[in-house]
């Protein structure tokens, strides 16, 4: 499994789905609490991080690549910023 402090006490882990390791989830939550979790193939995350700047999923957890950073929004806020190398090290140990 996967963590990322945010802003303000978010938390973004990301950790294979149960059913399907190949799929990821992320997850953010606050204080344990969860408030938001997508469900991903490992492969479209790789294409978003290696790819040029641009964003990824709709709806209430949403991620946008500018150069090397990757913002986390939540229900169109920023919640936090990701180095993108830093993201890739990560998914490579799963």
């Amino acid at each position: 499994m996967i963590s990322f402090r945010l802003l303000n006490d978010y938390v973004l882990k990301i950790e294979p789905e149960k059913e399907k390791p190949s799929r990821l989830k992320l997850i953010v939550k606050l204080m344990g609490k969860e408030l938001v979790c997508r469900k991903e193939g490992l492969n479209p995350l790789l294409d978003f991080i290696y790819g040029p700047d641009g964003s990824l999923f709709k709806g209430r957890l949403q991620l946008s690549k500018k150069k090397t950073a990757i913002n986390i929004y939540m229900k169109g806020d920023i919640i936090g910023t990701i180095e993108a190398r830093n993201l890739l090290e990560e998914l490579e140990k799963l």
